[in-house]
């Protein structure tokens, strides 16, 4: 394989028995080594460009936040791929969440609730010094649109078309609002949740859609939890909060299989399907 060949070549050092690719996510290949050493390969010109600021502001972040996140310690000669120790614990799925005891799901609230919290007191300047893009969701909401509209609404039935864009008419207007815009991790889902049982800690994973954007978007994802959930994390959040932040932050949530809806259309590795069996729960449709 073209990746055990590269870590083999620029990593002489590590030896392992086994390895295996992790199939889901679009924007990385990821090599897992004896479960012990996690590789990133980007798969695209975007994401190679951002992984070196990538590496950079977790390196700043690692002495910040109390949660565990990754520390790069292989990073290839030409900066093509990089790797870290693995990071302990199992994705957060839903089922088990609600699996966990009450005092385990207070547990994650509480460090979810300070990792955003220090996360989104970052001052600006790092989010500049380390190149975070800069995200304008006003922009997001025109561009997911139009790209609905031309993509996705032509495979869909008239009933669902209709309750979209009364989707994009109350997202809209929660929009009309000034927000206040921090470093956000962007893509906070359970996918990037891990939960050490034996720790009793959250590690949080997968930095690279990392932004200066809406503090709302980093509870988004966590509504795969229950609402009531949200705002248990929310009540404990330590960051600005303005009177629509959870409002908009539900709106982002119900984003999430419209975009996999029109990702897919446009050739990205994610089903269609999958997209729209979660749009009719979200929407309830």
């Amino acid at each position: 394989m073209f990746f055990i060949q590269k870590i083999k070549h620029n990593f002489p050092q590590i030896k392992w028995e086994k390895h295996h690719v992790l199939t889901h996510g679009f924007d990385h290949v990821v090599i897992v080594l004896d479960e012990k050493i996690i590789f990133r390969f980007p798969k695209s010109k975007e994401y190679l460009s951002r992984l070196k600021d990538e590496i950079q502001l977790l390196s700043y972040l690692k002495k910040k936040v109390k949660v565990g996140i990754p520390d790069y310690k292989y990073v290839s000669k030409d900066k093509s791929f990089a790797g870290y120790d693995v990071v302990h614990g199992r994705e957060l799925t839903a089922s088990d969440f609600f699996k966990l005891s009450v005092s385990d799901k207070n547990k994650v609230a509480k460090q979810l609730a300070e990792f955003i919290s220090t996360l989104h007191a970052m001052p600006k300047s790092v989010a500049v010094k380390h190149s975070v893009r800069f995200e304008d969701q006003k922009e997001q909401h025109q561009a997911l649109v139009r790209d609905i509209e031309k993509l996705v609404f032509p495979r869909l039935k008239e009933q669902e078309i209709q309750v979209i864009e009364e989707y994009f008419t109350h997202l809209r207007k929660a929009l009309s609002c000034d927000y206040t815009s921090v470093l956000t991790h962007s893509d906070l889902s359970w996918e990037h949740i891990l939960w050490d049982h034996k720790r009793e800690q959250v590690n949080i994973i997968d930095f690279s859609d990392r932004a200066f954007t809406d503090a709302a978007v980093d509870f988004s994802g966590l509504f795969e939890y229950g609402a009531k959930f949200v705002e248990k994390v929310f009540t404990l959040y330590s960051g600005r909060k303005d009177r629509t932040m959870l409002e908009r932050s539900q709106l982002y949530f119900k984003r999430i299989p419209l975009s996999i809806m029109k990702n897919a259309v446009q050739g990205r590795p994610v089903s269609f399907k999958q997209g729209y069996i979660k749009f009719k729960k979200i929407f309830k449709v």
